[in-house]
């Protein structure tokens, strides 16, 4: 069995994983923390909320926290993507396994 090292550069991230993964990704995680600061763990501010209140809190929450992880994750994106070409990529050394 013969193996080799092989280096791979990326140089480019593609942009389509932020809306198709990420995004929901980022949703679950922010309705996951969001039931904990507004039901099972309210903060201080969301002690007085009644249940519509936290109800309403809780969408909000979810609605900013996936934006603010997906702008960010697209401006990261684009930022490598752009600089990447000029400074150089992420080297990845991945072993080739013949039989």
């Amino acid at each position: 069995m013969n193996s080799k090292e092989i280096t791979i550069i990326v140089v480019k991230v593609g942009k389509k994983w932020i809306l198709t993964t990420l995004l929901p990704i980022a949703i679950i995680i922010g309705a996951i923390i969001g039931l904990f600061t507004f039901f099972i763990f309210p903060t201080g501010t969301a002690v007085g909320l009644d249940f519509g209140g936290k109800l309403l809190a809780w969408i909000i929450f979810i609605l900013l926290y996936s934006l603010i992880i997906t702008a960010g994750a697209g401006f990261t994106v684009l930022l490598y993507n752009s600089l990447a070409s000029k400074l150089g990529g992420i080297e990845i050394k991945v072993k080739e396994i013949g039989d």
